[in-house]
């Protein structure tokens, strides 16, 4: 779920298609550049990368455009992609996670090195390093650009917190007695949006990162670790035991109602991103709501500023297209991209000062301050690793694992099993 300077790079490939594969002329002196999307329309990104497309446009005498594709639901936008690409008509801009389906298209060579590009020109260094090194495989290339930047916590309400005598959890431990204690006290403990899939999954990833960082599942995508280790069965049993403190069917619940839940005073804890600031914003100046970040565990290889950070889905390139009239556009974007994000109240991948004449609010500073001393590692979400097939069966059935109508043992197998027939360089 939850989850962008790769849209930078979108609307420079727009602009200079003009014999690309992706590419069409309109007419003799108009150059039209495809960019297949599944980012929303109207959020800050979409709004961002029009208005610098604008921009460039009237600097350029209106001689290019760009063609926006919109698909907002995830799976039918990847299943639209992967058409487009075995028909060899790809897109000249796509998004794409840096997944395993990413790189069978860098194997393919149909991607621009963008780590390449980026200290080619010089701008490199201008990005947080962390926004970078969400978007590379685990050979440290990179070929997808961040359009985002963002932290991960869980929001809690001080007041039911403060009726029942709960401190803010500094341990898995600690998290599960409040969870307890709360549930006891006939309070729903944490609100949380199963129909995605990809928040429960965030659960199950906690204690592996704790223990190892990113390791385990790196090892475990590539069939060189199994989920019946004793770091797998651990990340499994800690979604059984916080799962019962999930809303009561929390399986069927959307996004939408299981925020609403937490903002209604309805539970206690919520998990979610910086990206919702806006919508968390009135109660917490109102002084209702607060946040804190994953807890540790006691052998924790990773440290208390180190939790989930990522810069979301990233910005590819048609290497068949991309090419000088697409770089010059490019620069354009890392130029403008910031300023005009931040503006927009959002974290940018790309350092900047934060414009003078935006009055930001507290709830932003402080998050932005703690983005700013973050540690090295950051918990990369799973379904970046897992092939498509094994992170489906891993998303659906953790759902049953949650709600406790599923065994430990027969996750793990299912699991193992679905890797040891869909991973081939094992």
């Amino acid at each position: 779920m939850i989850r962008k300077v790769g849209v930078l790079v979108s609307l420079l490939g727009v602009l200079f298609m003009v014999t690309a594969c992706g590419g069409e002329k309109e007419d003799a002196s108009t150059t039209t550049v495809k960019w297949l999307t599944s980012r929303p329309v109207g959020g800050a990104i979409d709004e961002t990368m029009r208005e610098i497309a604008d921009q460039y446009s009237k600097e350029k005498g209106g001689k290019w455009k760009i063609d926006f594709e919109t698909t907002a639901d995830r799976p039918s936008y990847l299943q639209k992609l992967k058409t487009l690409v075995a028909g060899n008509n790809m897109p000249d801009i796509i998004d794409t996670d840096p997944d395993l389906y990413a790189k069978e298209l860098v194997k393919a060579g149909k991607l621009v090195d963008m780590k390449k590009f980026l200290q080619k020109n010089d701008y490199y260094q201008n990005f947080y390093p962390t926004a970078l090194k969400y978007q590379e495989f685990s050979d440290g290339s990179m070929y997808t650009l961040p359009l985002e930047y963002h932290v991960e916590m869980i929001w809690y309400n001080k007041k039911l917190f403060s009726q029942h005598g709960i401190s803010v959890p500094k341990t898995f431990d600690q998290w599960l007695a409040a969870c307890k204690k709360l549930k006891e006290a006939g309070v729903t403990p944490i609100s949380v949006d199963g129909i995605d899939r990809w928040p429960v999954q965030r659960y199950l990833a906690m204690p592996a990162f704790r223990q190892t960082g990113n390791q385990f599942i790196e090892n475990l995508s590539q069939g060189k670790e199994k989920m019946s280790s004793q770091t797998g069965v651990d990340s499994v049993k800690f979604v059984k035991e916080i799962g019962q403190y999930f809303n009561e069917g929390f399986s069927a619940t959307d996004y939408a109602t299981a925020q609403s839940m937490f903002l209604d005073g309805k539970s206690a804890m919520y998990y979610i991103g910086d990206w919702e600031i806006g919508a968390m914003q009135e109660k917490y100046d109102a002084g209702e709501i607060d946040y804190f970040y994953m807890p540790t565990t006691k052998d924790s290889v990773t440290a208390a500023n180190e939790f989930c950070v990522n810069s979301g889905i990233g910005m590819a390139f048609n290497a068949e297209t991309f090419d000088e009239k697409t770089k010059d556009f490019l620069l354009y974007v890392l130029n403008h991209y910031a300023d005009i994000y931040t503006k927009k109240m959002q974290m940018s991948p790309i350092k900047t000062e934060l414009p003078k004449d935006v009055d930001y609010s507290s709830l932003y500073l402080r998050i932005r301050k703690d983005m700013d001393n973050t540690g090295e590692q950051f918990m990369k979400p799973w379904d970046t690793y897992l092939d498509s097939s094994t992170n489906t069966i891993v998303q659906d059935n953790l759902l049953l694992v949650g709600s406790g109508d599923m065994k430990i043992q027969d996750f793990v197998k299912m699991i193992d099993d679905s890797i040891k027939v869909n991973v081939t360089d094992q």
